[in-house]
Parts: C-alpha cells; structure tokens; sequence
C-alpha cells in the first residue's frame, strides 16, 4: 500500500485487498476454531469410552468383594476412595465448562457440559477473565490447578510406596518453565488470550486425564488384590478317582480338573499327621497358617517332588486299607508367613495271590468247622458280608476278618452268597455252590494201632481196646467206639463176647490170655459216633495168633 496521490481505481483495488485480507485471515482462524471443536468433540467420545471402562473395572471390584471381602476388601475400599476423589474435580471442570459456555452464549444440553453452538467461539476474554483476571476476590485458574495437582496427590497416595516410582498418571497442572527469562503463571500460560472453544477443549482434555488416571488406579489396585495369590506357569488336566479298582457292575466315578502347577518349582511337602486341622462339613481339611516352617510332629524330611509335582512312595505291606497325610508348604509372598495345606490319600494292600479253584472238591463236611477265607478284591474286610444257602450256617471267624466258619448239617448242597459295600450300599458280588459231605468212615484198630493179621500172643495181650482213627484227613474230628463184638475160635470152639464201649471187657481178655498159636480172635459189629452224631458201623478185624 505505497503513499501518495491514489486514483480512484487504485483506490478501489487497495480497499478490495484490505477486505481480502481480512477474510483470509478470517477463514485461518475458523479453521484453527473447528480444529478445536473436533479436539473437543474426540476428547467427549474418549472420555465417555473410559467412563465405561472404569465401571467394569469396579464391577469386577464388587464381585471379588463379594466373593472374598477379606483379600479383596482394603482394595476395593481404596477403589471406592478413588471414584469419589476424581469424581470431585470431573464435576468442578464440568461446571467450568458450563460457565465457559454460557458466557460465550452457548446452548447447553440438560445433565451436560458439552460445547453447544455457542455464537462467541472465538472471543479470547472469556477464559482470560474467569482464569486469568482476579473475579469476586477469587483467582479461578490458580484454584483450579491446586484442585488438578491436589487430586494427582491423593490419587497417586492410593498406590503402595513401594510402587510409586514406576508409576504414573497422566493428570498434571505443573508449573511452566520460564520463558526468555520471563516467568508465566499456569494461568497465564494455559488461558491467556485462549479462545472460548479452545478453552472448553482444555477443560476436557483435564477431564479425561482425571478419568484416565482414575484408571490407571483402580486397575492397579484390582491388580494388586491377586498379587498375593500364589503364581503358577502350567497347567494340566488331572484326574482323581476314589479308587482306581472297580469290580464288574460298580460304577467309576472321578473328579477331572485342570490343575495349576509350576514345572520349574517342586512343591515343598512333608508327610505327617493332620489331627490339629480343622475339618470342614464337607470333609475338607482348612490349611493353616504359621511363623514355623515345619509345623508340629511333622518330620522336616521333605517328600519326594519333581517337575511341580510331589512323587509319594511306599513299599505295601500288610494287608488291607493303608492310609497317609500330610500337608503342602507354601510361603506367603507377602507376610513371609507359611501357609500348610493338609492333604489324605489312601490305597489298599492285597497279598500276592493266584485264584485257583478245584471245583470236584468244593466240599463241606457235616459235623466239624470248615474255615473259609472269603473277600473282594478292592473292598476292605469291614464291608464285606457273606451267607450260607443252604442247611447250615456261616459266621465270621472272631480272630480273622476275613475268615469264616461254616456249619452244615444236611448232605446235599448249599450255596455262599457274598455282598459288599460299593458307593455306600451293600451289592451282590456272586455265590459259589458246595457240595456237603458227611465225614469218611473212621479206620478200626486196637489201641496199639494193630489192624489184623498175624500176632504174637504176647503183643495181643498188650492190648486193651478198638480205636476208630480218621486217617489222611485236615479236619480235628473224632470218633467214639461205642460197642464191638468179639468172637475166639479155639480148636474148633467158638466163643463170642460183646463191649458196651471201646475197651476189652474181663470176658474178652480172657480169651486173649487163652489164645494159642492159630486161634484166630474176630473184632466185629464194630460201631461209632463222629461229630455228626450219626452211629457207624466198620468193618472187622481178624487176628491169627502165631
């Protein structure tokens, strides 16, 4: 716009540049003005995504609370602490806002703080006389950033000590660094000369820093609440069954989980009593919790473990069900303390054992005890149960659980019906048939076990009755001679005398003590009575003397 006289055309032109100008410095500043509304508008959406975010966050507090108040409960105390804190200032900024907007003669939404169409979007005197310039005695810019940096402190006082050099939040109101020697207020800095819309997005963007660091808070806490749980790498899917022994028709039952462990740390177990440990309801064992590393009457003899995993071992000995406890050491990362996790197993010890049975001779005999060893493989003595069908009976053998005796009195057949308790009630296991006997017949001899034949006169006077002796036979029976006859032949003569009971009477020694060589001495009509109580007739027995 050079000086001097000007035509009037020339005139127009500089007038037309003039307006040029000013609209193209016009449209920078709508440019810069919409730029600052998209910011806000993105800083609105980002704030009411983490809005969300953190409400999941504390419903996840509220069930963990729920679920175990005792591990949960100081967190999420100082969850709730850091909801009201942030909400404070979220609501001062908000409230901000709206005085930023109704002076700029904005439209404000019920409930919100949002931007609205304001018509003086542009005016930079706004911001400056609410933050900067001293209103009512009350310097708002300088309230606002101790309000901001008094928030960040008690945020940040809700992390451990322990924690806080590594972390951080986003929400900040420092104080700037000198320019050109020259210090600036915060105030000054952030809201000088700063236009209506630029200001609201400054507001927003300190609201989503409050709702960002509330946040980071909240998730560090929910985090911390499982920091002292025990940490594991591995897992593996297990399965653990009552007993790993079923008979035909039981049914199997098994608990198939997936099971947490640490390859590259064996557990620390030691074998012991669990007595002291209290039992729940359900039959569960409640760990406990001790300074000492090896609780009382334990052995500080660690079990076996390898690859995250304790290998008990045992030689079986004896037989029947064998029983072993113990607990699982563990140290509390956090108090040091040691945390005992008590445990139980079982298992059951058979002898080395083949099953034969020779089914001609399934015999029971009449008259004496026939022991029996009756039991089920996987099933302890105590719960097993047999019967006889049949004549006779079967009780258990008071010296031996697994041992029975079994009574007949009939000859025929019966039948041993074996139950036992599966799952808590008494199932049929099977029966096996015998067949019943009486006793064999007893072997007739005189008390010097002579059974007849050639006999010297002198070994026949020696002696003194008839004996009937089981001969080749497992059983303790005994058989009583209850009368026999005696018959001499002596040159032709023939004398006869008869015993009430096993003894020569004075008439029978009598003819002994006659006897010469080849008279011959008859025993006959020999009879008996066993155990079955039934009489007996054996055969004879001649002698020749010699």
């Amino acid at each position: 716009m050079a000086g001097g006289k000007l035509t009037p055309r020339q005139k127009m032109i500089n007038m037309m540049y003039l307006v040029l100008t000013a609209l193209l410095a016009l449209n920078v500043t709508n440019e810069v003005l919409n730029a600052f509304h998209l910011v806000n508008e993105g800083l609105q959406s980002s704030n009411g995504s983490l809005t969300s975010k953190n409400d999941d966050i504390y419903k996840a507090f509220d069930k963990q609370n729920a679920d175990d108040p005792k591990k949960a409960g100081a967190y999420y105390a100082k969850a709730q602490d850091a909801k009201k804190i942030a909400k404070v200032l979220f609501d001062s900024l908000a409230a901000y806002k709206v005085a930023v907007i109704k002076e700029a003669e904005g439209v404000i939404p019920p409930g919100e703080a949002e931007e609205g169409d304001i018509k003086r979007r542009d005016d930079i005197d706004i911001a400056t006389r609410m933050f900067v310039e001293e209103g009512a005695g009350v310097k708002r810019g300088k309230d606002l950033q101790k309000r901001i940096n008094d928030t960040r402190a008690q945020l940040l006082a809700l992390v451990d000590p322990a924690d806080k050099a590594n972390f951080k939040i986003s929400l900040d109101a420092p104080d700037p660094k000198p320019e050109k020697g020259e210090k600036l207020a915060w105030e000054f800095k952030t809201f000088n000369h700063t236009p209506a819309t630029a200001a609201l997005t400054i507001l927003s963007k300190f609201q989503n820093d409050v709702i960002s660091s509330e946040g980071s808070v909240i998730e560090y806490l929910i985090k911390k609440i499982g920091a002292t749980d025990f940490k594991f790498s591995d897992l593996a899917a297990k399965i653990i069954a009552p007993t790993s022994y079923v008979l035909s028709g039981q049914q199997y039952k098994a608990d198939i989980f997936l099971a947490a462990f640490n390859k590259g740390t064996d557990p620390e177990i030691f074998l012991g009593p669990i007595g002291a440990f209290k039992k729940n309801a359900d039959g569960s064992y409640e760990p406990q919790t001790s300074k000492s590393a090896v609780p009382a009457g334990f052995s500080t003899q660690q079990m076996k473990a390898e690859g995250g995993f304790g290998k008990y071992e045992a030689v079986g000995s004896g037989v029947g069900d064998k029983t072993y406890t113990g607990v699982i050491r563990v140290k509390d990362p956090v108090t040091g303390d040691y945390k005992f996790y008590p445990f139980e197993g079982k298992y059951q010890t058979a002898p080395k054992a083949v099953v034969v049975s020779p089914t001609k001779m399934n015999v029971l005999y009449i008259g004496v005890d026939n022991p029996m060893e009756i039991s089920v493989p996987g099933v302890g003595q105590g719960d097993v149960q047999a019967s006889l069908n049949g004549a006779g009976t079967l009780k258990k053998d008071p010296a031996n659980p697994a041992s029975y005796i079994a009574n007949v009195t009939g000859v025929g057949k019966c039948t041993i019906n074996v139950t036992a308790k599966l799952d808590g009630k008494m199932q049929g296991m099977g029966d096996k048939e015998f067949r019943i006997k009486r006793i064999p017949d007893p072997v007739p001899m005189t008390s010097g076990k002579l059974r007849g034949g050639n006999v010297q006169p002198g070994t026949m006077k020696s002696q003194s009755g008839i004996l009937a002796l089981l001969e080749n036979f497992d059983f303790d029976a005994r058989f009583n001679v209850v009368s026999f006859e005696m018959v001499f032949s002596s040159k032709g003569e023939i004398f006869k005398a008869e015993s009430p009971g096993p003894g020569f009477t004075p008439q029978m020694k009598a003819f002994i003590d006659r006897a010469k060589p080849k008279d011959i001495i008859f025993i006959d009509e020999i009879k008996v009575v066993g155990p079955d109580k039934q009489p007996r007739k054996l055969g004879q027995i001649a002698f020749t003397v010699i």
